[in-house]
């Protein structure tokens, strides 16, 4: 028993030092607004599967937010970030 809990403890400290996936994030923080399949559109959000934007200008819009998207930037690690952009860009069709 004692072993089952320190591995678990062990696999706890290892996902806390890595990180959120970047789906677990977007779902998280994104889906209420752009659907956990990126097309909802709720309160303008923009359909992330026709999503053409470079990688620049998706990282200026998620770090910095765009109308009534907030800010990410101070919210989430540099990591944490760039997960949730290689995710957004998977979700393109």
């Amino acid at each position: 028993m004692l072993m089952i809990l320190s591995s678990l403890f062990s696999l706890a400290a290892a996902q806390k030092k890595l990180g959120n996936s970047g789906k677990e994030i977007f779902e998280n923080k994104c889906a209420k607004c752009h659907g956990s399949d990126g097309i909802k559109g709720k309160w303008g959000a923009k359909n992330l599967q026709k999503s053409r934007l470079e990688d620049e200008e998706l990282t200026r819009i998620v770090s910095k937010g765009k109308n009534f998207m907030p800010s990410w930037e101070k919210r989430l690690s540099k990591e944490e970030l760039n997960s949730v952009l290689e995710y957004v860009k998977g979700l393109r069709k």
